[in-house]
């Protein structure tokens, strides 16, 4: 998958409209589908925060899948599939693997202090 002309000046001005929230002072929580190599260092180099938190979450194949199936709205099958090896890259804070929490689990866990370390259900 790629973005044509259209969809650069989408992600542009996304990344634009994002900084305008933060230059009013408001505080952002984003949510990003990396769906090409592009999209995170894109942000990365655009984004003007005060401060950061970056946090990735990951799962399985096998479990994103399961979830694909499971939608009953919105439904797209082999989106987790085409998406799974987009290199997201290694300079995040927090990483959690949601293989085995429930949503409101993977809510749940405290980055205070955690630095840059990965976070499992047994953490």
């Amino acid at each position: 998958m790629h973005y044509g002309e259209a969809g650069e000046r989408l992600l542009t001005g996304m990344r634009a409209a994002v900084n305008a929230l933060l230059a009013t002072g408001n505080n952002v929580i984003l949510d990003e589908m990396p769906v090409d190599d592009s999209i995170m260092p894109a942000w990365r180099r655009d984004l003007r925060a005060a401060a950061t938190f970056w946090v990735r979450l990951t799962a399985s194949l096998p479990v994103l899948e399961q979830g694909e199936r499971a939608r009953t709205k919105g439904q797209q099958l082999g989106n987790s599939r085409g998406h799974f090896d987009v290199q997201a890259g290694d300079d995040w804070n927090l990483i959690i693997d949601t293989d085995d929490l429930t949503p409101s689990e993977t809510a749940a866990r405290d980055p205070e202090g955690a630095g840059r370390r990965r976070l499992t259900a047994q953490s």
